[in-house]
């Protein structure tokens, strides 16, 4: 068994791996190797069941219509790019959308009307990049009209959000699901088309009689083109959200809004009890070094994996209540789940290799709590924030990394801490869950642990 660690505060990781534990919390020593050959446990890593894809479960509703205008924006781009790069003096080839406008289009055809979407959103950055680059080329860039329809989207995403106030919910477990992805594609929209981009473009335009032309750089033109377009898909399917959204709302309402930011004040209190990413993660380990122990090896992934920063959320960003609140609450889960894991662990200092067989058996203890927690009919908040646990489930897989380059025991090891961490992460979210649909309880989950 691993020794008992000395008593730490909480704002403290200790300096080395082998004791790395938080709080005061004991990692359980290895149990005995399975009857089984590791070439047989391995394998069945691979074919054990796992969890499907949230998606699956629920994703919102992409329609015919908003499917169809991400489309033709896409074709109306490569048209237009196109046509200029035919006045070009080049031996470039107009590579246009780069085929992913022929696979929108026969998605749509066919009803897939979420990938019809995602197809016209991937394949924008390249019709929009070839076309800045055919107007940065042959001096056709208005940069005033630009910088423009920049300020004018920025704005039309701020008032967007004021709109969604006070979030009114007639079912939470469904409706801040639909909020988070409404104001996710309101970050990543904003993300696109940043102020800083919009800037560029002001100062390109100043710099003309310079002569630092922005001709001169038109592959820099077309990333700001190709960013300003896919905001604009963003935030279109943002508002179709919202649209849909309205539709299913029904009977009497719920402001949410002042629920929110309560908790989501409470959730970063939460967090901050914790050490920061930058303390936990301090100790790396090299993958390359052929020195590292299999216990050193799985306290580092369990700190790197659980202290990550999904969950951050800029500053600038913090008006997106609902969407920071969620990631808030993943970030609470993954934090806990760090204790969690530490204190299953089977692994022991003095362990040279790692028995496949004990992956095989987490991933089983982590079925049984996948089923009890998520189950088959999950509700839709709940699919958005096991997202990651259940992405872990599902590469817990001996080989799954595809280096064999490295000692075969991290290949077992990486598997099983896959099968362990998205376990530990699963086992929070019920508590977590219930403190953001229901605004009357006063969680028990925030409280010091």
């Amino acid at each position: 068994m691993v020794p008992d660690p000395p008593s730490i505060s909480r704002r403290q990781f200790l300096g080395g791996l082998t004791a790395a534990t938080i709080g005061g919390t004991v990692a359980v020593g290895a149990t005995a190797p399975t009857a089984l050959p590791d070439v047989l446990t391995d394998e069945s890593t691979k074919h054990y069941p796992t969890p499907p894809e949230v998606t699956t479960h629920w994703r919102p509703t992409v329609t015919e219509a908003h499917a169809r205008e991400a489309v033709t924006l896409l074709e109306e781009t490569v048209s237009d790019g196109r046509r200029l790069w035919q006045q070009l003096d080049t031996d470039e080839t107009f590579h246009a959308a780069g085929g992913w406008l022929d696979d929108a289009r026969q998605a749509l055809q066919n009803g897939r009307y979420h990938e019809a979407l995602f197809d016209a959103r991937y394949g924008m950055q390249f019709a929009a990049e070839a076309l800045g680059i055919a107007q940065a080329k042959l001096g056709r860039l208005d940069f005033e009209a630009l910088a423009e329809r920049g300020s004018n989207l920025l704005d039309r995403t701020q008032q967007f959000l004021m709109n969604l106030r006070p979030y009114p919910v007639s079912d939470p477990a469904r409706d801040l699901a639909w909020y988070y992805r409404i104001e996710k594609e309101l970050l990543l929209g904003r993300h696109n088309i940043s102020l800083d981009r919009i800037e560029e473009l002001q100062t390109d335009r100043s710099n003309q009689d310079s002569g630092d032309s922005p001709a001169s750089r038109p592959r820099e033109v077309g990333s700001i083109l190709a960013g300003l377009f896919q905001g604009q898909i963003h935030v279109l399917t943002a508002e179709r959200y919202r649209d849909r959204l309205e539709e299913i709302i029904d009977g009497s309402t719920t402001a949410y809004a002042a629920h929110l930011e309560r908790i989501a004040s409470q959730f970063q209190t939460a967090i901050e009890d914790f050490p920061g990413r930058d303390e936990a993660v301090s100790n790396h380990i090299d993958d390359d070094d052929s020195d590292v122990t299999p216990y050193e090896f799985a306290h580092e992934r369990l700190v790197r994996w659980c202290f990550d920063t999904q969950y951050l959320v800029a500053e600038d960003n913090a008006d997106l209540r609902a969407y920071a609140t969620i990631e808030l609450s993943k970030g609470l889960a993954q934090r806990r789940a760090h204790d969690f894991a530490v204190q299953h662990l089977v692994v022991d200092q003095s362990d040279q290799g790692f028995d496949s067989g004990q992956t095989l058996a987490e991933k089983r203890r982590a079925r049984s709590v996948y089923q009890s927690v998520v189950g088959s009919s999950p509700p839709p908040l709940l699919t958005i924030q096991v997202t990651r646990a259940v992405e872990d489930l599902q590469v817990a897989k001996v080989g799954f990394a595809g280096s064999y380059q490295q000692p075969i025991w991290r290949e077992r090891l990486n598997a099983y801490l896959y099968a362990l961490v998205g376990r530990a992460k699963l086992k929070q979210y019920p508590a977590i869950y219930d403190t953001v649909v229901d605004r009357w309880i006063t969680p028990a989950c925030l409280s010091s642990h």
